[in-house]
Parts: C-alpha cells; structure tokens; sequence
C-alpha cells in the first residue's frame, strides 16, 4: 500500500505537469523568459532607478550578522553575547511585532540562549565583505537588489576553492543574459548564461543561487517591481515623444489659413514664406504681419489632455517600488509625516527584502561551508524602534516587579549591577 502511495504522490507527476511543451527550445534547452529583462535594464533610469536605489542602498546598509551555536570546548573564532533584546527579536519574540525570516526565528527559538555573534573573521563574513577581486560586499548587495527590482531575478555563481572545497569568491550573473533550463524531473536542470547569444555556458542547478520575487505567471522566473509598472511607464515615454514632437514643430500645424479670395498656388506660396520668415521662432513672438483680402486663422492644436504626466507616473513608480513619494522629491517640510512614511516604508519594503535575502543565503549558501546546522545568517532589524516606549515599558516593568533592574540593563546591551537581581515589592 505504501508503495502505491509514493507512486501515486511522486514529485514528478508534478514537475512534468509544470513544464510547458514549447519549454527548453533554447540554447542548452533554456527557457524563454515571459518579459523582456533586456528592455527592463535599459528603462532603469530618472525615477526607476531613483526608486530602485532608494530600495537597494537602504538593504545594504542594514548589518548582515551570523550567528553560531554555543559548543563546549575551545572556540575557532572570537565570538561575543547576544544581548536579551536582539535574542528576543531573531526568536520573533519582539514587543515591536517585527521578526526576521522562518529559518532564523527556528534556530534561535531551538538553540535558546545556547548562540553566539562571531566578531572574529569567518570564511563566510570575508566571503560576504569582499565577494571577488573587483567587487566588495556592499556593492554586490545594491546590484542584488536592483536585478531584483527590475527584472524580478538575481543569479549569483559561487566559485568553489580547490583545496578547502568552500566558496572563494561570488559573482553576480546579470539577469538579462541569464536563462533557466527546466527540467520534467528537477524543474529546473541548470541555467545557460551569457552576453552572446552565440557563445552561451551551461551552469548546473547547484552552480547558481538564484533569487526571484514572487510570479504569479512563470514557476521559473521572478516578476519584478518594474514589470508591475511597466504599462504606466509606457504611456509616460510615448506622451514624452507627443511632447517632444510638438516642440520640434513635428506635430500638426498650430493654425489653419484659409485665404477666402482667390488665390494662386504662387501667391499662397510667398504667404507662407512671409508668414514664416517673419513670425517663426521666440524672438519674434508678439510680431504682427499686414495683408491684403480676407484671411481666417483656425487654431488647430487643442490643449493636451493629462495623460502619462509625470505626476500620476510618479506616484504609480513609488507605489510599485515601495518607496514614499516624500523620499523622492525630498520636499515634505513636515517631519512628522515624513518619520511615519520611513517608518512604514523600511517595516514593509525593506524587511520583506531582508528576509528573502538572508533566508536564501542561509539556505544555499551556509551548506556551501558545512555550517548550516551550527550557524545562521541574519540581518539586523532595519526598523527603528520606539525608544521612548521601550524605555517607559522597562521603568514600568522595574517598578511594577515585572523584571529586575538587571534584566531590564541586558536589554539595553549594559553591565549587570550587583544588587540589580532582586524584583521591586
């Protein structure tokens, strides 16, 4: 019977059901993508990239920290204590509701108060802070995230050393040369990367650590934030053109003549070249011209309607990317709104990056090392606090004998007082 089940439940019935039979007609049998990520780069620019970047430089200013398991015995590298507040918070057990990825919050919920910071230097922090020879680690955090934004995917490539068997080095395999190779068995079987079409490199699945945003379309590929605004930006950049048009005098005439007396074709032709040699261009703006007979002029350009306009443009990128408008004009004089809107903006934008950030890493990378039983990645928590609520909950919990002086000073990261252990009556 139990034989029967696994044939009846096996994971290929589902694979070879997911792949499309025009699936894996490319190079090394990749797989189309289902947006064009080469024009998704190339509209990475004014307010797209100011969005993106907003997002990318304030996930790489967040501290990316790792955190290993307490063994008895001599350590191999220097390692400090966890403070009560910061275990509180990779347990998800934080007063502020804010809680990192699934894979941190069950490890420090398993190990206790049985973990550590490393401070020391670690294979996977010098990994981390200096990924190759020509990029460091913040910078390859930003691009990590802008690949992201604008195509909804990031490959990065893990070169293996020779002799230690571990990660020496990370390179980032930009998304529009990369392509996935489905498979009926694995759902994926590798990837095909390269600049030119003609010389494109097969990669095996374990060869490339592959982040995507959420696709309601594709199983293999991401949607990003650029894909989502991509209609809106497309009428911006063809009203761009109108408008363009319209200044180089490649639209339609601003005013009809109609010379009500006869005419002849060589006499309407010298009217014109009056007309335009006296009237044409700024400084002759507010210059009159005499005629003889009855002449109409018809306004023929009517007032344009507000399509595409940066405003509404601006307000559909900041949506997509997440990002406060305020952050991208910088011209909000309230204070006030502008702390709420950063708040809002790093608990619901910047957060959910963090976590799919450090819970891939942990996932892909830390096995690389052999260390993903023993150890975790995990970013600080990007969000300011009250501090003025946390330090009123501490008194109040001091003075109600809800905690000990003591317990109150672990949380702030300070030294225990001698007489600090015993509760307020």
């Amino acid at each position: 019977m139990f034989s029967k089940l696994k044939a009846i439940f096996r994971r290929q019935s589902y694979t070879r059901s997911s792949i499309n039979f025009l699936d894996g007609l490319g190079t090394h049998g990749a797989k189309a993508r289902p947006f064009d990520h080469d024009a998704a780069v190339r509209q990475c620019s004014n307010w797209v990239y100011a969005a993106a970047m907003l997002n990318a430089n304030a996930v790489a200013s967040v501290p990316l920290r790792l955190y290993m398991r307490t063994r008895n015995g001599s350590k191999l590298f220097k390692t400090k204590s966890v403070t009560l507040q910061q275990k509180k918070h990779l347990a998800g057990d934080s007063t502020t509701g804010i809680r990192p990825s699934q894979t941190v919050m069950r490890k420090a919920a398993q190990w206790g108060d049985q973990f550590e910071q490393v401070v020391d230097r670690h294979p996977v922090l010098d990994l981390l802070h200096q990924v190759n020879p020509h990029q460091n680690g913040f910078e390859l955090t930003v691009l990590r995230m802008l690949y992201l934004q604008i195509t909804g995917n990031c490959y990065l490539h893990p070169v293996m050393h020779d002799s230690l068997q571990r990660p020496s080095e990370l390179w980032l395999m930009p998304s529009q040369w990369t392509r996935v190779i489905p498979s009926k068995d694995k759902l994926v079987d590798g990837y095909s990367y390269g600049n030119n079409p003609l010389e494109q490199v097969r990669f095996e699945a374990d060869e490339v650590i592959h982040f995507r945003l959420p696709n309601l379309n594709d199983m293999h590929y991401g949607m990003g934030r650029l894909e989502a605004v991509w209609s809106a930006l497309g009428l911006h950049d063809s009203k761009r053109e109108m408008d363009i048009a319209r200044f180089n005098n490649h639209a339609r005439p601003d005013y009809l003549l109609v010379v009500k007396q006869g005419a002849s074709a060589e006499a309407l032709d010298r009217f014109e070249k009056q007309i335009d040699s006296k009237l044409r261009g700024p400084r002759n703006s507010g210059k009159f011209i005499t005629i003889t007979g009855d002449v109409t002029a018809t306004p023929l350009n009517m007032p344009m309607d507000q399509i595409g306009d940066s405003d509404r443009v601006l307000e559909e990128i900041a949506a997509g990317f997440g990002v406060p408008i305020s952050k991208l004009l910088a011209n909000n004089p309230n204070r006030a709104n502008a702390e709420v809107a950063d708040s809002a903006w790093l608990r619901d934008t910047i957060l959910p990056y963090c976590k799919m950030d450090e819970e891939k890493l942990n996932e892909k990378l830390l096995p690389l090392y052999g260390i993903e039983e023993e150890a975790f990645l995990a970013y600080d928590n990007p969000v300011p606090e009250d501090k003025q609520y946390q330090l009123n909950r501490r008194t109040k919990y001091v003075a109600a004998g809800i905690m000990t002086a003591n317990e109150a000073r672990r949380e702030e990261g300070l030294e225990a007082l001698p007489d600090g252990n015993k509760l307020a009556m």
